[in-house]
């Protein structure tokens, strides 16, 4: 007789345990997503750890972990891998953490890390979902390009000139990691041997760069009318990253203007910006333009101590530099930046499926 209840008795505790399970632990397993840091750039590493914490009295058999990466992060350095997963088991009353490694794969605003957690009783019958606290929001910075020796853009023959006037050489005003083109006269041997690593002397200004770097990111006229393409905007960024460093190795501030959607900023930014900090701005920037070009240049002109000569990145042709000279009496080098021909094949692709599609 026994034999014919042990059927039964198996489908009902099937039919039992997963609720049982879902029952014990709804509301006692937290979950939560941290970062090492907050902002990146193109190459560097960042862990991302994800903590399951179990308060109830009931073992987990299985938890499984799956992270989404926004499109700037990567799993791999070499190759774009976005998609992350783990599977563990919780004791009663513990707590397990799991390290991610990602990496800066491209330039790229600040974008939540998406996590889900999903809790089974290990028999895979029902899976119970748990929300995990998100605290992550990584940006990457513009890749870092070499400038020249030579400054290539330098207005009817002004040049800010490496001298005793500019830097001065005479006041030390700290030390920093080498960088790439930096003279080697600048080197600090006593700080490099005490800190394994080559750093450079900075030191005060006693003339400051009368420069002001003006990004675009107006694609079209309107300027809401269409958006920039994201690999060209990408390519501006880090020209403009490139010629701030240029203009600030000595040490001080440049004129940094952009019309670019920049976090949570919906207007224009105009603000006297060191080198580290035109980068974390870009890494911010997004290529959706929040005002005309013309009023981002007529609010430069009208702001304080605005600079004498501007550098213009802009996906459109020269058309107002010489109405900008005669206007503000500055003077504008103005540098196109145009969608490739790859970028040109790939939004053709994209097309071409739509129609196909419909």
């Amino acid at each position: 007789m026994i034999w014919l209840w042990l059927p039964l008795l198996i489908v009902m505790a099937l039919w039992l345990w997963p609720r049982a399970f879902a029952r014990a632990v709804s509301g006692r397993v937290e979950g939560f997503l941290t970062a090492s840091r907050a902002e990146m750039n193109p190459g560097d590493e960042v862990s991302l750890c994800v903590t399951l914490v179990n308060r109830s009295w009931m073992p987990i058999p299985l938890a499984e972990v799956e992270i989404e990466l926004p499109p700037q992060l990567s799993f791999h350095c070499e190759q774009a891998s976005r998609l992350g997963r783990v599977a563990l088991s919780v004791l009663p009353r513990r707590q397990a953490d799991i390290e991610f490694r990602a990496y800066a794969w491209r330039r790229g605003p600040a974008h939540p890390v998406q996590a889900r957690a999903a809790l089974s009783e290990g028999l895979g019958l029902l899976d119970t979902h748990i929300a995990l606290d998100n605290r992550v929001s990584l940006a990457v910075r513009p890749r870092q390009l070499r400038v020249g020796p030579h400054f290539p853009f330098a207005p009817s023959g002004w040049m800010t000139r490496e001298s005793r006037a500019f830097p001065d050489e005479t006041a030390l005003r700290s030390v920093r990691p080498y960088v790439m083109g930096d003279p080697v006269r600048h080197i600090h041997w006593r700080a490099s041997a005490r800190l394994g690593q080559l750093m450079v002397k900075e030191f005060f200004t006693t003339e400051a760069p009368d420069w002001a770097i003006v990004l675009s990111a107006q694609a079209t006229d309107p300027y809401w009318a269409g958006a920039l393409h994201p690999d060209t905007f990408d390519a501006m960024c880090e020209q403009a990253l490139a010629i701030a460093q240029w203009l600030t190795r000595g040490g001080g501030r440049v004129d940094f203007a952009t019309n670019a959607a920049c976090g949570n900023r919906q207007r224009a930014t105009i603000a006297w910006l060191s080198a580290e900090g035109v980068a974390s701005l870009l890494a911010h920037a997004q290529p959706i333009a929040t005002c005309d070009l013309d009023a981002l240049a007529t609010a430069l002109a009208r702001s304080p101590s605005s600079p004498r000569h501007w550098i213009v990145l802009s996906p459109r042709a020269e058309g107002a530099a010489k109405s900008w000279t005669s206007r503000f009496g500055v003077q504008v080098t103005w540098i196109s930046a145009r969608p490739s021909a790859e970028e040109d094949r790939q939004d053709a692709t994209v097309e071409a499926s739509h129609d196909a599609n419909r």
